[in-house]
């Protein structure tokens, strides 16, 4: 993908050493932008960092090691950056975890992890880098959610909150920030294939994996160069594959039609798992 939109622009990536946010990453330096990637782990930074460089040597990749949950770090870090630097152009809020399960078995303690990296974490992001950007008067906010933020899907009830929750945040943050020369995009991605997803196989009830299993992971660079060449277009929904598409259409189209429809996927997992 080719897109002037990126050229030279600071792209701020939370999650960004592995996954979505690191597709995401590859296919920015690839169009010239400068890239900052920030996790909690310090060595899957260094280990992404280098590899984008092998990749592409000229690249500008910087790292920043810290939870999105830790407010007052972030605020210090922030602080201390921008010093030497300018408000990032982009903000990818691409850090999140999912753990399944049976509502009744998941622990308490799973609903707020969840929640605090899913939804507080990328409030916490939007909240430190938006004065900038509005005193500048432009920026790009790329929130992620899910098709899970669109449909509730068995065996995902924690995930399922904090992702209704962000597309709920970025509606309402689009219209305030929109007139005021702010761009908001939010992803919905199917199940991609990434090491987030493979540790959430171990959870998954058995009728989770029935449903899922119907449906083919999509390849994190393909949600990757859709998503920027949808935000770029300066598209609000992004929704990458068919058969996303599909559900997407279902669950924000049909209204009340689409819950016999989860309904009988359920009921044709609960017969193929007896």
């Amino acid at each position: 993908m080719k897109s002037n939109y990126y050229q030279g622009k600071s792209v701020l990536i939370t999650g960004g050493s592995s996954g979505i946010g690191f597709s995401l990453a590859n296919a920015l330096v690839a169009m010239d932008a400068k890239v900052i990637l920030l996790a909690r782990d310090y060595e899957n930074l260094k280990i992404a960092k280098t590899a984008i460089l092998e990749k592409y040597p000229k690249a500008k990749v910087k790292i920043v090691p810290v939870d999105v949950t830790d407010e007052k770090t972030l605020a210090l870090l922030y602080n201390k950056y921008m010093r030497n630097h300018e408000i990032p152009d982009i903000l990818i809020n691409c850090a999140g975890v999912a753990r399944p399960g049976y509502v009744q078995e998941l622990p308490a303690h799973v609903f707020r992890w969840t929640m605090d990296i899913d939804y507080f974490g990328t409030v916490n992001m939007v909240r430190l880098l938006l004065p900038g950007m509005l005193k500048r008067g432009t920026g790009h906010i790329i929130n992620v959610s899910s098709i899970a933020g669109v449909i509730g899907t068995f065996g995902y009830t924690a995930y399922c909150g904090a992702k209704f929750a962000v597309k709920g945040f970025s509606d309402a943050l689009r219209s305030e920030v929109k007139p005021k020369g702010i761009r908001v995009s939010v992803l919905y991605p199917p199940d991609t294939d990434t090491p987030q997803l493979a540790w959430e196989d171990q959870y998954k009830p058995k009728e989770t994996k029935a449903i899922s299993g119907t449906a083919k992971p999509i390849s994190p660079d393909l949600v990757a160069q859709q998503t920027l060449k949808d935000a770029a277009r300066g598209k609000y929904a992004i929704v990458p594959g068919f058969e996303a598409k599909l559900m997407y259409f279902a669950g924000t189209r049909l209204g009340n039609w689409i819950y016999p429809i989860m309904d009988m996927m359920v009921r044709s997992a609960l017969k193929k798992t007896k």
